[in-house]
């Protein structure tokens, strides 16, 4: 199915032995059978840091179902041909390999990274670098590093992370320790290909501008590399937008989320490509998004106990919350369909614009304290992230939650993560509960929704609007 010119081709010769064949099956149908029924032929396998999505039975839906490889949790992920044919376009020269994945959430672009990181290793190129750009991009670079060794099966000191986040300001402007930072990394990259005769480099969530800056410094140094990176929002310098590949077909979320998904302002304004429809049909829609309103201070009504201008403030939120996480089964022992094991704590994000560093007081009004509060109240037991909390994002992005993990951890170590909506930029889980800031916000569709892999929980924001206000 990667090549697509011979697939046409064999069926255009088809139908002219056949005097035109059915006149009912055009290209784009008999394209769309073969790759339903050549599923083995166009899957890849990756290692995955958490129990492979699977065991969420709501309203009959059941999220795709894998099993365990060599002991380990692995995914058997069934690609389209837009992403085989990034990974297999060859190079535009023998010493430069480039390549900047473009496309909304969810469409492959780490995958594709991971793959082509466990493609080099084999090949026996020694080292590939990790580079994160942005403070946004920690979780995705951790996660990256970590599935490209562990896919691999190689040891630690086959991938290196590299830190680059701090080379640029608040508002995406150089710093001159940013500029000395970068040049300083360069020259380590011309000593490593001085010995091993070529650099090879990832990068997830990038930042264009130091994309650019690498690329440019490893050119005038005439260094053979590789460099791919990926980024949902990107600004592509006119010399390197001939090594854009844009991937816009859905492969995380089921159509239910993605269509929520698509009303972000970023999508809507073309920040954000749109999603394209994939050559294959989803299986099902997904389980519906379920809602939850929080009756903000502005609302006339009855508030039904809701306290608090944002959800994140509010208890009675966290409660009804927790009753749905119970309604799916959530941290239960009985709700293992064929003995496969069900969903835990650790498979839930509560996401939103809320501030969760740990020198926020529990009174601030980004604070998630009373949310949490809420949740807790009803037995669900939490993890708060903080943002800057190296340590806890990494161990995010790289838990491992196979089914005997599972079940040490289950009423131990299993929590529901709260974390704003930046600090797992780049990770998935089953379900995610998305507290909305306000009714005008749309941005947690595209940084929250996007998460989820089954469910999504939306904690709406409910007030009464003025009549004269432009927003329903």
């Amino acid at each position: 199915m990667a090549d697509q010119t011979r697939l046409d081709a064999w069926w255009r010769a088809s139908l002219e032995r056949n005097e035109g064949g059915d006149p009912a099956m055009d290209a784009a149908t008999y394209t769309q059978l073969v790759a339903r029924f050549s599923i083995p032929l166009t899957t890849v396998e990756l290692f995955l840091s958490r129990e492979p999505r699977l065991q969420l039975w709501t309203q009959g839906h059941l999220v795709h179902a894998v099993g365990m490889e060599h002991g380990r949790p692995m995914s058997c992920i069934a690609l389209f041909p837009q992403q085989f044919q990034v990974l297999e376009e060859p190079p535009d020269d023998d010493d430069v390999d480039v390549r900047i994945l473009w496309g909304p959430t969810g469409t492959s672009k780490s995958v594709v990274l991971i793959l082509k990181g466990h493609f080099l290793l084999r090949k026996g190129c020694g080292t590939v670098f990790v580079l994160q750009t942005s403070r946004d991009g920690a979780a995705a670079a951790y996660l990256v590093g970590h599935q490209v060794r562990e896919t691999a099966g190689q040891g630690a000191g086959s991938v290196q992370l590299v830190n680059m986040a701090e080379v640029l300001d608040e508002d995406v402007d150089w710093t001159e320790e940013g500029k000395k930072t970068v040049q300083a990394w360069v020259e380590e990259l011309c000593q490593h290909a001085q010995t091993h005769g070529r650099v090879h480099i990832l990068a997830d969530e990038a930042e264009c501008d130091v994309i650019a800056e690498i690329y440019r410094a490893l050119k005038q140094r005439h260094v053979r590399f590789t460099l791919w990176a990926a980024g949902v929002k990107l600004d592509v310098p006119a010399d390197m937008e001939r090594y854009v590949r844009k991937l816009t077909q859905p492969l995380r979320s089921p159509p239910a989320v993605v269509r929520e998904v698509e009303q972000a302002d970023d999508m809507k304004e073309g920040t954000v490509p749109a999603y394209t429809r994939p050559p294959v049909s989803a299986p099902c829609d997904g389980p519906p998004v379920l809602t939850v309103g929080h009756y903000h201070d502005e609302y006339r009504g009855d508030r039904q106990g809701h306290e608090g201008d944002y959800p994140s403030q509010c208890a009675r939120c966290g409660e009804l919350v927790a009753d749905m996480l119970r309604d799916l089964r959530v941290g239960c022992d009985d709700n293992a369909p064929h003995g496969q094991g069900g969903l835990t704590y650790s498979d839930v994000f509560v996401l939103g614009g809320m501030d969760c560093d740990t020198d926020t007081p529990d009174d601030d009004e980004l604070s998630p304290a009373p949310f949490i509060r809420g949740l807790e109240s009803r037995g669900v037991p939490t993890r708060k992230v903080d943002h800057n909390d190296t340590a806890a994002v990494r161990q995010l992005a790289e838990m491992t939650s196979g089914p005997t993990q599972r079940a040490a951890g289950r009423g131990r170590d299993e929590a529901v993560t709260v974390a704003n909506e930046n600090t797992v930029w780049g990770l998935e889980r089953h379900v995610v509960v998305y507290l909305e800031y306000d009714y005008a916000d749309t941005t947690g569709r595209l940084r929250s929704m996007s998460r989820s892999t089954a469910q999504v929980i939306w904690v709406k924001d409910i007030r009464d609007i003025d009549s004269d206000s432009d927003t329903e």
